[in-house]
């Protein structure tokens, strides 16, 4: 069984929900912790933060997306946590009893984490880096893809190529806007993905503002959750405006806990409903008094609750039979009252 098959299984309900941490903690090792708290606290299977080295992932002068203020090259060289800062959230993890999970944005960040992370989660951005792919294979860890920023055929190729390279991996459907445009979200490919790929566990990294894409993506079959937390929208944070705060993460948690029951695709009478039946269905019954020997006619009877006579859809087989005794007006109409 594949590594994030079994996952699943030991998860609270078989939905697998990371809190991204990502770098809303500024560089502050005290507000990492608090989204360590808050991601427990949640409900959150696991807390995800990001290690940057950015000489190591990016130019000094790389162009940046109207979604940062200054060139991410100079925020991560401020706010980027330490390797140090890893370590220490990692025992916080476990003391907290959360799992801590990181994103490496380089090869060389991927070997500093390595022993922290039970899987590499990896970006959009390196998804379809082949050299970054085959890298990471040497160190011998499952990786969850994110596949943002690619088309269908794209992503198609790039499985391909992943298989190739005898990877345990799951896939994340990703879209890569910050915030996203709700008419660009098309969460329907993860129906797509699941019956492309039946064998690859499908989740959804989200980016929106609010939990209801994340619970749409979870009823269409989404079996990991990626989901930005921030200890509080009046923080500032690079991710602010895509990340929910923890109340939030938490009502996400619980739904997280039951869609699984709810998305049977049976239609069948349930026990309860068996129960329910017996008062909200309809009865035959008599609109007024019908003496005995009277042939009825249909506008000698009516339909009124409850269920336990002749079944309203029934009603035909009862006009034009003939009353074997007193029928009083306002009574359930039995078979045994009538002849054959």
């Amino acid at each position: 069984m594949n590594y994030f098959s079994k996952l699943l299984k030991k998860s609270k309900s078989g939905i697998y929900l990371i809190a991204e941490a990502c770098d809303n903690h500024m560089g502050s090792l005290d507000i990492a912790k608090g989204l360590v708290d808050a991601a427990k606290e949640s409900g959150a299977d696991a807390v995800k933060f990001q290690h940057h080295l950015a000489d190591e992932e990016m130019l000094a002068n790389t162009p940046i997306s109207s979604n940062f203020n200054e060139p991410l090259y100079e925020f991560l060289l401020r706010n980027s946590l330490s390797l140090d800062n890893h370590f220490e959230l990692y025992e916080y993890c476990k003391k907290k009893k959360i799992t801590y999970l990181c994103t490496p944005f380089s090869f060389t960040a991927a070997k500093e984490i390595r022993e922290l992370v039970p899987f590499f989660k990896i970006g959009s951005g390196e998804f379809q880096d082949h050299w970054f792919i085959d890298k990471l294979k040497n160190l011998n860890k499952p990786i969850l893809f994110s596949s943002g920023m690619c088309d269908f055929n794209e992503l198609k190729k790039n499985i391909e190529y992943i298989r190739s390279q005898n990877l345990e991996f799951a896939l994340m459907n990703c879209l890569s806007e910050y915030p996203p445009i709700h008419k660009d979200m098309n969460l329907g490919f993860i129906t797509t993905l699941k019956n492309e790929f039946p064998d690859i566990v499908i989740g959804h990294s989200d980016h929106t503002a609010d939990i209801n894409t994340s619970i749409i993506a979870m009823s269409l079959g989404a079996e990991i959750i990626e989901k930005h937390i921030t200890l509080s929208k009046f923080i500032p944070g690079p991710d602010n405006m895509v990340s929910v705060e923890p109340h939030e993460m938490r009502r996400l948690a619980e739904v997280s806990r039951y869609i699984k029951e709810l998305m049977g695709s049976k239609k069948i009478i349930n026990k309860k409903e068996r129960e329910i039946r017996k008062w909200a269905y309809r009865s035959v019954v008599s609109k007024k008094n019908i003496k005995k020997g009277s042939i009825i006619k249909a506008s000698d009877i009516i339909t009124k609750r409850p269920g336990t006579g002749i079944p309203s859809k029934d009603y035909k087989k009862i006009v034009g039979r003939k009353s074997k005794v007193n029928i009083p007006k306002n009574k359930l109409i039995m078979f045994k009252d009538l002849n054959d």
